[in-house]
């Protein structure tokens, strides 16, 4: 642990932070670095050996994590994971929803309707879903941090299958929404945009040779790293940021611009 002053308004001690996604890259990333900051951390995922090993981490640099397994599709599971949440940790005031994927390029016309539909729900409706489980219970206490997680291709045109461009675009409009009717209750909603990051799956898809051609149109000359989403989020979701609701930050190295 980083022994982080409790004075300093990064601090998250005595918060209990919910992260879907867990078992990839980012998740995990961004687990840790809400545990360093002090929040207790439900990491939730569909693969139990990652978030063992994960929360095994955690708990050795002396933070608390426990893990949850199943499906944010799912509003029945959500519903029951927000309460064996509670149970365990404490009522959840932080929630970051980065379960998604699926935005390899597919021409949209041969797109099938079904496939359609399951990126839709894997990267918004599920997003939206986890949202609804956890929101009552944070406009009951009057206070509650959410970042929700968009992509670049949600930004502008790119690469990315037309269903997952919408779906990542959608939650920007779903995190603005959200931030604009629960201002009020004291619930602040941002949003973080990344472009190319570097995790297991990207460099198991491509090699060092093609990552490093990347880099080279990135304007800062890297390619992104979960640890540069996860300083973001724990940022947004800290006192230091008390004062920012609705905004969706590229992360991008400047490549939106």
């Amino acid at each position: 642990m980083n022994g982080i002053n409790k004075l300093d308004r990064a601090d998250l001690t005595g918060r209990v932070a919910l992260v879907t996604g867990g078992s990839g890259s980012i998740g995990a990333a961004v687990s840790r670095a809400l545990a360093d900051r002090g929040a207790a951390v439900a990491v939730h995922g569909r693969t139990e050996d990652r978030l063992t090993a994960l929360v095994q981490q955690i708990r050795g640099s002396g933070g608390t994590a426990v893990t949850h397994l199943g499906d944010v599709r799912d509003p029945d599971h959500l519903t029951e994971l927000t309460e064996r949440v509670s149970a365990d940790l404490g009522p959840i005031d932080i929630a970051v929803p980065l379960a998604g994927g699926a935005g390899a390029p597919e021409p949209s016309a041969a797109m099938s309707a079904q496939r359609w539909r399951e990126v839709i729900d894997l990267d918004l409706t599920s997003t939206f879903l986890t949202l609804r489980a956890v929101l009552p219970g944070m406009v009951e206490r009057g206070d509650g941090r959410i970042v929700t997680v968009a992509s670049s291709a949600g930004r502008r045109a790119s690469q990315a299958n037309a269903a997952y461009a919408a779906a990542k675009a959608g939650v920007v409009m779903l995190t603005e929404h959200l931030a604009k009717e629960h201002a009020g209750n004291g619930i602040r909603v941002n949003c973080v945009a990344p472009s190319i990051v570097e995790t297991d799956t990207l460099r198991d898809r491509m090699p060092a040779a093609q990552l490093a051609a990347v880099a080279g149109h990135v304007p800062l000359r890297r390619i992104g790293q979960p640890a540069d989403i996860a300083e973001t989020v724990a940022f947004l979701v800290s006192d230091a940021a008390g004062w920012i609701t609705g905004n969706t930050i590229d992360i991008t190295g400047g490549m939106t611009l």
